[in-house]
């Protein structure tokens, strides 16, 4: 059976699609690189996580992850917004990057750098953001490993986490998701971000109407999410002032040890 978020859906689809106003600079596309004949590494696949979705961690303790999309169609490549990164950094907050391997490809500078924080969590969001409802069980494990020997070759670390593109899952995503040894995840607090009409004001009224204990939110740092950098240090500031601990999605599922 199909799953989908049901409200704001076509914003997030929106996120990794093309939008003509945007102009980029990027380095030349070439064509999809296949995995490496030297195998990855692959401690992730041990113990196989449950294959279910997570949308939040339990609703008891008062901790929230925020949550950064980084992707992009091959086609209509996005960019980079790293006045999120430098906000997260100047505050000294933990997020959690869900990082397209397409993405990586067209930005392996910002990858690295990413990577080089400890606060910072990679997770998987699929090689070229296609609907996973659409694909066969090859195809999304193609999706999968791809990104994840992308991400190892860039960086040396392993994702856990996977976001379905758009949050578009069925049974078989994530029956194949837990056989690749990662949890699927979504959302249960939404920011609207990829709207050029929210503005910052109404990205932290949106939070604020959906954010609660346990919350995992979803923004865009890919050029994107068109006012997240002007609305993330209220929306900082509006969080840890509601006595919210922010931390990565791992620490709030429990994979990780919360601070």
């Amino acid at each position: 059976m199909n799953k989908k978020i049901p409200f704001l859906f076509l914003l997030f689809l929106a996120a990794c699609a093309p939008q003509p106003t945007l102009v980029l600079t990027l380095p030349t596309l070439t064509s999809t690189p296949s995995p490496t004949s030297t195998p990855t590494p692959k401690p992730w696949v041990s113990p196989t996580p449950p294959a279910e979705v997570i949308t939040s961690g339990d609703w008891v303790q008062p901790y929230v992850a925020l949550t950064f999309d980084l992707c992009q169609d091959p086609q209509y490549p996005a960019g980079y917004d790293a006045a999120i990164v430098e906000i997260l950094q100047r505050y000294d907050i933990p997020a959690t990057f869900f990082m397209g391997g397409d993405w990586m490809r067209t930005h392996p500078d910002e990858t690295k750098s990413l990577a080089a924080n400890p606060k910072f969590e990679l997770g998987n969001h699929s090689w070229s953001h296609a609907d996973f409802t659409t694909l066969t069980a090859e195809e999304m494990s193609q999706e999968l490993q791809t990104t994840q020997e992308t991400l190892f070759q860039l960086t040396g670390r392993q994702a856990r986490l996977f976001r379905p593109p758009s949050g578009e899952y069925n049974d078989l995503t994530l029956q194949v998701t837990a056989e690749h040894g990662l949890y699927t995840v979504l959302w249960d607090s939404v920011s609207g971000d990829p709207d050029p009409k929210f503005d910052s004001a109404t990205i932290l009224a949106e939070i604020q109407r959906t954010v609660r204990k346990g919350s995992i939110v979803i923004m865009h740092a890919n050029g994107r999410g068109w006012h997240t950098a002007e609305a993330l240090p209220s929306v900082i500031d509006y969080l840890q002032n509601r006595g919210f601990t922010l931390v990565t999605v791992s620490q709030l599922i429990g994979l990780e040890q919360k601070p």
